[in-house]
């Protein structure tokens, strides 16, 4: 890994020690009384960059969503309405009546009295009375019907509210950022005239 410094750092510390350089040449009489010029290396300048890259890419992502279900009570009909006939019988009684047998009447009688003349006279004949019994009805026969309402009870049942379904997710890719050291400026060479 490379360690990153700073470029004004570097530049002073090999500046210092081309002028030291120069210096030590120039006293030694390298130049004579001509300009002397020193080499002068610049290293290269790293810097910190920040990079985003993937780590992980979009994805899509099905899910099954389960029907729903409620109970709902519902009432129904077990025994619908009905009408029970009640059938009552007539009611007779027996009823005596007296009746005519016979009308009054007169009739001839021809008798002989006490002397054994025939006697000749009407004779009235009451009427002759009897009883008969007969039956009679003091009520008709009815049907009266009784109503019987109808049964209800409860029951329970399921229904579904919601069928099933698949929902799509969508998972967003992922992201981080990293840094990375890039060469800002390379180094380089040049020549500077030597100071006394």
């Amino acid at each position: 890994m490379l360690r990153s410094l700073s470029s004004g750092t570097i530049a002073a510390s090999s500046l210092a020690t081309v002028l030291l350089l120069g210096a030590s040449a120039a006293q030694a009489g390298g130049c004579g009384s001509s300009a002397c010029y020193n080499l002068v290396n610049t290293p290269p300048v790293y810097g910190s960059i920040d990079e985003t890259y993937q780590v992980r890419p979009a994805q899509t992502q099905h899910r099954v969503v389960p029907a729903e279900y409620e109970t709902v009570t519902d009432t129904v009909m077990i025994a619908p309405e009905r009408r029970i006939p009640h059938h009552r019988a007539a009611v007779y009684e027996t009823v005596t009546e007296q009746v005519l047998v016979s009308p009054a009447t007169r009739r001839w009688e021809v008798t002989r009295d006490a002397y054994g003349n025939m006697v000749g006279c009407w004779v009235d004949v009451p009427a002759r009375y009897g009883y008969q019994s007969r039956r009679v009805e003091v009520s008709p026969a009815t049907v009266d019907y009784e109503t019987v309402p109808a049964v209800y009870t409860q029951r329970q049942r399921k229904v579904m509210v919601r069928p099933t379904q698949v929902v799509r997710e969508e998972i967003p890719a992922v992201y981080e950022t990293r840094q990375r050291q890039v060469m800002v400026s390379p180094g380089s060479q040049y020549w500077s005239r030597a100071r006394y």
